[in-house]
Order: C-alpha cells, then sequence, then structure tokens
C-alpha cells in the first residue's frame, strides 16, 4: 500500500514540470519542425515527379505546414493592428494581398525544400 503510494506520488510529481512549461513553441522551434518534417518525409516521396513529391509531402507534413502559416499569417494580421483595427477598404484589400504573399513565401520554400531533398526539378 505505501509503495503503490510513493509510486504514485513519484509519477505525479516528475509530471510537473511538464505541465508547468508553455504549450506555444516559438516560431523558431515551428520552422525547425517543419524543416524536419520536410527532410524527413522527402526521404518517402515518390521520385517520378516533383508534383507528386510535394503533394506526397505536403500530405505528412500538413500540421507543422499549418502551424508555420498560422503564425505567418499571424504577424501580417499584427502589422495591421489585428484584431482590435478597423480597416477601410482598401486596407483589407492590402491586409489579403499581404496574407497571400506570406503563403506563397511559404509553399515556395517548402517546394524548395522538397526539390533540394528528392534531387527533382519540374
Amino acid at each position: 500500500m505505501i509503495q503503490s503510494n510513493l509510486v504514485a506520488m513519484a509519477l505525479l510529481f516528475s509530471a510537473a514540470p511538464l505541465a508547468a512549461q508553455d504549450n506555444s513553441p516559438s516560431a523558431k522551434q515551428l520552422d525547425s519542425r517543419l524543416g524536419a518534417c520536410l527532410t524527413s518525409a522527402s526521404a518517402g516521396a515518390p521520385r517520378d515527379s516533383l508534383l507528386r513529391a510535394i503533394v506526397a509531402v505536403r500530405s505528412v507534413c500538413e500540421t507543422q505546414i499549418r502551424r508555420v502559416r498560422d503564425l505567418r499569417v499571424g504577424k501580417v494580421d499584427e502589422r495591421f493592428g489585428l484584431p482590435d483595427a478597423r480597416l477601410t477598404a482598401s486596407q483589407q484589400e492590402a491586409l489579403e494581398k499581404a496574407r497571400d504573399a506570406a503563403i506563397r513565401r511559404l509553399n515556395d520554400e517548402i517546394a524548395l525544400t522538397i526539390s533540394n531533398w528528392t534531387g527533382l526539378t519540374r
């Protein structure tokens, strides 16, 4: 009985530091995780076309891609003062263009990484 209580207490105290950690990774950590996923997934990607390789790798790394995309779009939103700002029509248009540009840059980075790791071009 005492031994089981000691084991339970040891498990409880060993889990406490994990619970105290911040659950929101930094931008550097998210980029690193995405890079690691792209690298490892590229090893098993199809080698007959770059498009097929990109589709295959993106499907494996979708969670990391989404997190990095959300972070980058969030930075754009911050530049425009969101969520508190009231934007004019021209500012809303500029916001959409900036969001699209951030997403396109990320997509280009992903495709370039996959191309580099698979050795495929076009």
